[in-house]
């Protein structure tokens, strides 16, 4: 709530704030510190953004999207904001993150500050998305609070869903329901992302949407992929299937009926099947409370009958209990006006009608949280209309065959094979959806004979892409074209393009004279291909950079690029900084496991863990203590890293860590089980015709 008074008092002064409405006490935030405010009133709410000295100027971009969202949000929920400020206080130091405090929601300032001199595309992107995440919850959340830890999802699922949404309507070139399900940032596949929900959901490792909660150690474990991704994808699924303004009527029902008080899940399936006179909950309670999703076969006789059959989803995981959804499928066809729908209520349903020779296209747009698997006929005629398929249609094809060959289901030739036919080669969602396998094989790949063939055919898959996007920044280009162009310069890079690393490195020298030089859009990715390639006296020089720079934007790429040198001595140096103070405590934490993953030395970023473990441990929050150490050893694909952890985790991690040495252990064994499989079928594709290097 806003100040009522201020009054001197021996010592200081006193502040007395207006008296705050009915809340859950989680929600409640105190800052102090020499701050700075930027603020706009529209209609009966103060937005503010407060930063530290200096910085108010660079919150004026999230100042003017906090109207846009709050204006958008009062309308679709058909309860207006209840408070008369909203304020969005940027945090330096520890803060790693969002948090939807009522009325004052903090930042880390890297996720609300944007300086349009020198921020790229992508932050703008992500503060937007942050806002618009943060703010959903001011209703799913603040105003209407679970009622307990137990259905956090509501909290997060919903405010994923509800932030994309927001932030597609605003901003339709951004694709941000497709970078939902391929995350742009491949060192960052188990943060965010559709597809690295369900690549977790698949595991034996998973739980349900909806879990119990006992005390607070399983209260901190519950903020993961499932509740937030999968959350969010169950709701993207039923809204799909519901209808948007049907879905939107049980939303208004449900804030309306239970403003200011507590709920379960079961309060929001009853007000969506008011609304829609369907079984929400009936639907709904498979995919919330059972682990896991399902797989749809598709089967075609040759009279043209279609018939589905459902079984569970597994990868890694064998003799996993079998489990059946009700399914709220999508479907279209060549023909058809409009995609059709059928609710999947047993292990096996006819597709009604007869499809002869047409092509079938199941999940229509990747809306639904499930898999698919055609048989060879179904998939030669999608094969046939992929240039009439929509980009989103085509990711889902993309993510659905390299799903099917991580279970083992397909071989890694039905990946390569969609990917040859591709009709396009500069669609943001597509070409990331190939750079985020080619990152996960080319990876697995390092000290392996057949990596540099590997790195070779992933290059001339790429690069068209690249040649066609070209180095530099066209005026008036669509924002996707300048992050498809980031991505590939870091994605080339990594597979040793000696074109794109020259390239790099002459405009990094460049930029050091004139930085205006290089683009606010190219400089991470520019930075990162250069640092990875560094010698000594250019460690030495984005070191000198990083340290001197006041802008947080610019610090976290200098440092991000310095985790990436291959010299395993600069990879060492790079280590050491996370135990001082040249960047935040978050950043210097995830600086070790930056160093794992993009230095290519799992090893050595692990020893230097393990010795210095404690103080690194004191730099990490509640959330990511018990993760912290185990999540080092998912960089590794040595079957025997699994005993090390087993007897690490008995020695020195807490009984509250078991979950997260679980997922660790389940990863390390998946890359172990993979990796000479893919070998072998690269091996085998690069052979044939046309694929030889």
């Amino acid at each position: 709530m806003p100040v009522e008074t201020e009054t001197k008092v021996a010592g200081g002064k006193e502040v007395r704030f207006a008296f705050t409405p009915p809340m859950a006490s989680y929600l409640n935030v105190f800052c102090a510190g020499e701050l700075d405010t930027l603020s706009a009133r529209l209609k009966d709410v103060n937005h503010g953004v407060i930063t530290t000295k200096g910085k108010a100027a660079q919150g004026r971009y999230a100042l003017d999207s906090s109207q846009q969202i709050l204006t958008y949000y009062n309308d679709y929920f058909g309860v207006p904001y209840p408070l008369p400020k909203l304020d969005h206080i940027a945090i330096p130091g520890g803060f790693g993150g969002a948090m939807e405090n009522w009325g004052g929601i903090t930042y880390y300032e890297s996720r609300l500050l944007f300086d349009p001199e020198t921020s790229s595309a992508e932050t703008k992107q992500g503060i937007y998305e942050v806002i618009a995440h943060e703010a959903a919850h001011m209703w799913f959340g603040d105003l209407v609070t679970m009622a307990w830890w137990d259905n956090l999802w509501l909290n997060e699922g919903f405010a994923s869903w509800m932030g994309t949404k927001c932030t597609a309507k605003f901003n339709p070139d951004w694709e941000v329901w497709l970078s939902k399900t391929t995350p742009r940032d491949p060192s960052r596949r188990y943060g965010i992302g559709k597809e690295s929900a369900m690549e977790g959901d698949a595991r034996s490792t998973t739980h349900p949407i909806q879990q119990p909660i006992a005390n607070e150690a399983e209260a901190s474990s519950a903020f993961d992929d499932i509740t937030y991704r999968k959350g969010m994808s169950f709701i993207t699924m039923l809204e799909s299937f519901l209808g948007e303004q049907v879905f939107r009527d049980g939303i208004r029902l449900y804030m309306n009926a239970h403003k200011l008080s507590n709920t379960t899940t079961a309060d929001l399936w009853n007000s969506l099947s008011e609304a829609s006179g369907k079984p929400v909950g009936e639907i709904a309670a498979a995919w919330t409370e059972q682990p896991g999703f399902p797989v749809v076969k598709v089967q075609r006789d040759s009279s043209g009958k279609i018939t589905l059959t459902q079984e569970r989803f597994t990868v890694h995981f064998p003799k996993a209990p079998p489990l059946e959804w009700k399914i709220p499928l999508t479907y279209s066809s060549a023909g058809e006006a409009a995609p059709l729908s059928l609710l999947m209520t047993s292990k096996t349903a006819d597709l009604p009608g007869h499809w002869a020779d047409r092509a079938v296209k199941l999940n229509v747009a990747g809306a639904g949280n499930y898999r698919v698997q055609y048989d060879e006929a179904s998939w030669k005629l999608l094969l046939g209309e992929l240039p009439k398929l929509s980009s989103a249609d085509r990711v889902n094809l993309l993510s659905d065959a390299w799903a099917l060959v991580q279970a083992n289901r397909a071989p890694l030739s039905l990946y390569f094979g969609l990917v040859e036919k591709l009709p396009t080669k500069d669609e943001l969602a597509e070409r990331e959806q190939i750079i985020l396998v080619f990152d996960f094989i080319n990876r697995l790949l390092v000290g392996e004979a057949q990596r540099q063939d590997f790195q070779k055919y992933a290059r001339s898959i790429l690069r068209p892409s690249f040649e066609q996007v070209g180095w530099d920044p066209k005026s008036g280009e669509p924002t996707k074209i300048a992050l498809l162009r980031g991505s590939l310069i870091n994605a080339l890079g990594d597979l040793n393009d000696e074109e794109i690393v020259a390239g790099c490195r002459a405009r990094f020298e460049k930029y050091l004279s004139d930085p205006k030089s290089l683009a606010p859009d190219l400089r991470s990715h520019v930075f990162a291909v250069t640092g990875r390639y560094a010698d000594e006296a250019t460690w030495n020089k984005m070191h000198e950079l990083g340290v001197k720079t006041t802008s947080i934007e610019e610090k976290q790429n200098y440092y991000d690029a310095l985790a990436c040198a291959l010299d395993p001595k600069l990879a060492a140096r790079t280590l050491e900084i996370s135990l001082g103070d040249e960047v935040p405590t978050s950043r210097a934490t995830y600086l070790v496991a930056k160093v794992a993953r993009q230095s290519e030395h799992p090893e050595v970023a692990w020893q230097f863990a393990k010795a210095h473990m404690k103080q690194l441990l004191a730099k990490t929050d509640a959330l990511a203590a018990n993760s912290y150490a185990p999540s080092l050893f998912t960089f590794f694909s040595d079957a025997a890293r699994i005993s090390e952890l087993k007897s690490y985790a008995k020695s020195d991690l807490p009984p509250t860590a078991a979950k997260a040495v679980a997922r660790a252990i389940d990863e390390v064994g998946f890359r172990a089980e993979i990796k000479p499989r893919a070998a072998t079928q690269i091996v085998a594709w690069i052979k044939k015709a046309g694929n030889r290097p």
